[in-house]
């Protein structure tokens, strides 16, 4: 019944944190949204002849966390027009108001737009008093997209927290299934997690990059400041990919066994064979049978799960090629040794492989097999 609650528990605070991301996520995006709406909703309003009255740069500033501040810049653009026979003035610059460290855009807008030349406003006609100065049907600012696409990571996190939280209160407490024979060392899977995420990660931020050039096709200095970063994760992941594909077809073993679990109280077979690798690539190899049980901590107000070791057994310990090329062992295993398990505090089997290479670092892989 402990078990139960401690595992409810988790999932709930799973739970909690998947829809807090995705709801502040959600909330963010709103703003860009409605920044794009607005635009696509001045796109049907109806180009109206006008005069400019005023126009100068307005300086703002910004400040962050740190108490640094940085130096914004946005057209200020007054203008009057007719609409039905009837006199307005406006000064709205475009749908979605905004400013940027970039001076050229605003003072460029300013300079081609002096006090007394004539120009183009989009006026609603169902509310005449609504005006803006720039062309709707171009391109939205670079802001725009920022603050529509970013806050949508917010919301795929905390989705897949949120369906996580349901996987993990559906398998808590329920028994781990036998496995297959050949028992997998994951790389592949790893590979092609890390791939997929990098795609995903990399393509998303070049997306937005490409769509935050200003007209000159050239992008606002803080944003690319800002993009810069995450494109530093980026080539970390990139980087993560190229190692995990090395890896692939780096020398491993295939362990196969016998009944694709290891039974307590009793002996199983498990054979081996190397594969990839020809002589000098391997120099010996040690294989380690670990049990762990990944107990709650708690401190304060956070909880964790701390693994603690509860047998560590060496079943084969070979310096000869030959010998590693293909072989099998036996794994005895008490009555009283304990079965893999789910559940809030689950207890994982798996075979610790080491592969020494010369003049490099051993490689190192893990077999999760299920004791009964």
């Amino acid at each position: 019944m402990a078990t139960r609650t401690s595992s409810s528990r988790s999932s709930r605070g799973q739970l909690f944190a998947g829809i807090a991301f995705a709801v502040v996520g959600a909330i963010f995006a709103s703003f860009g949204a409605t920044a794009f709406l607005r635009t696509f909703e001045a796109r049907s309003w109806t180009p109206t002849e006008a005069t400019v009255l005023r126009a100068e740069v307005v300086r703002g500033r910004t400040h962050s966390s740190k108490g640094r501040s940085s130096t914004t810049y946005r057209p200020s653009i007054a203008y009057a027009y007719e609409f039905g026979g009837t006199r307005y003035e406006g000064d709205r610059f475009a749908a979605a108001t905004y400013s940027s460290s970039n001076l050229d855009f605003a003072r460029r807008a300013v300079e081609d737009h002096p006090a007394g030349s004539r120009a183009t406003v989009w006026v609603d006609p169902a509310d005449p008093a609504r005006s803006v100065f720039s062309d709707p049907h171009a391109r939205p600012p670079a802001v725009l997209y920022v603050f529509l696409l970013f806050p949508l990571v917010f919301v795929a996190i905390g989705i897949g927290l949120v369906v996580g939280s349901f996987r993990t209160a559906r398998v808590a407490g329920t028994p781990p299934p036998p496995g297959s024979p050949v028992l997998s060392d994951g790389r592949r899977r790893q590979f092609l997690r890390g791939l997929v995420f990098t795609a995903l990660w990399n393509g998303f931020l070049a997306l937005v990059f490409f769509l935050s050039r200003i007209p000159n096709g050239r992008t606002d200095p803080a944003l690319f400041c800002f993009l810069g970063l995450f494109g530093l994760i980026g080539l970390v992941l990139a980087a993560a990919v190229v190692r995990a594909a090395a890896k692939i077809f780096a020398p491993r073993l295939e362990l196969t066994c016998g009944r694709g679990f290891l039974p307590r109280g009793g002996e199983a077979l498990v054979v081996y064979r190397l594969l990839g690798g020809r002589p000098g690539d391997v120099l010996g190899a040690k294989i380690e049978l670990v049990a762990q049980r990944f107990e709650i901590v708690r401190q304060g107000k956070n909880t964790y799960r701390k693994p603690v070791e509860l047998r560590r057994e060496t079943v084969l310990e070979t310096d000869s090629f030959r010998a590693l090329a293909r072989g099998d062992f036996r794994v005895a295993l008490p009555s009283d040794a304990p079965a893999s398990a789910r559940g809030d505090e689950p207890v994982r089997w798996h075979f610790a492989v080491a592969l020494d290479r010369p003049a490099r670092k051993p490689l190192r892989d893990e077999y999760p097999v299920v004791v009964r």
